[in-house]
């Protein structure tokens, strides 16, 4: 884990060289394009401004991971000008997270079936009109068998995190063995969960950290929110997202050699 969060410090200089206007366009985006879809009021402009994001995040997760795992020879594998291009890869990315975004959906809501029909059967939902009702109820009064269904609800949230955690290495996958990789993305993580966990955490901590202790000091000033925000934007993409994508493609690279021996 050291190792990879070293070379994703040393990857800073290589992602802002290979990726800076595919950075800028998706920072254009997040900051203007709330705004925009605002000032328009038709859910067109909401649905065209989802769509560019989409393709905007493709196009730098691509041009960064391509960056990260092939460095010189990075414009052999596709990478456009500031990392703008939409090839194979870019698609590969997006059929790989449909299929795994429709895997999490039915796990979650298997799980909140499960949950749903021993709440009913337990007779706790009486006199409640929905169940996230009767949930926050049994939260606020916690006694007896209540603790049995919020055990229920927090280990579902930590098996929800784990399979999150355990697809970490899908796009470093899908670039670097320049094929499909979808759920068989799931054994790529074996045994190296927990170090990709923490990995994360030293890594995007800071950055929840700094977003906690500004919102609180905000408070509801409007246009104070607006240029944070931007700062804050700006500070995720051209530092905490490189950093993210620079460790998960080192621990990609270093778990294949691991294995290959």
């Amino acid at each position: 884990m050291t190792k990879a969060l070293k070379t994703a410090t040393g990857f800073l200089p290589q992602a802002w060289a290979g990726g800076w206007l595919s950075l800028l366009v998706i920072l254009a985006l997040v900051i203007g394009g709330p705004m925009a879809a605002i000032a328009f009021t038709t859910p067109l402009a909401g649905l065209a401004l989802v769509v560019l994001l989409v393709i905007a995040k493709l196009m730098t997760q691509g041009g960064l991971y391509r960056v990260a795992l092939f460095g010189k020879s990075a414009c052999e594998e596709g990478l456009g000008l500031g990392g703008l291009q939409f090839g194979p890869p870019e698609w590969r990315l997006f059929v790989a997270s449909l299929v795994v975004t429709a895997f999490f959906a039915l796990m979650a809501a298997t799980l909140f079936i499960v949950f749903a029909i021993a709440l009913s059967f337990s007779g706790l939902t009486h006199g409640y009109d929905t169940t996230m009702q009767a949930v926050q109820a049994l939260i606020a009064r916690h006694d007896g068998i209540d603790y049995l269904f919020i055990a229920y609800i927090i280990g579902s949230f930590l098996f929800l995190v784990f399979v999150g955690l355990k697809f970490a290495l899908l796009a470093a996958a899908n670039i670097a063995e320049r094929r499909l990789v979808t759920l068989n993305a799931l054994g790529l993580t074996s045994g190296h969960v927990g170090r990709i966990c923490l990995g994360l955490l030293v890594i995007l901590l800071p950055f929840g950290l700094i977003c906690g202790l500004v919102s609180q000091g905000l408070g509801h000033a409007g246009q104070a929110r607006l240029v944070v925000h931007a700062a804050l934007m700006s500070l995720y993409i051209f530092l905490f997202l490189p950093l993210t994508v620079g460790f998960l493609a080192a621990s990609y690279r270093q778990i294949v050699t691991i294995r290959s021996k």
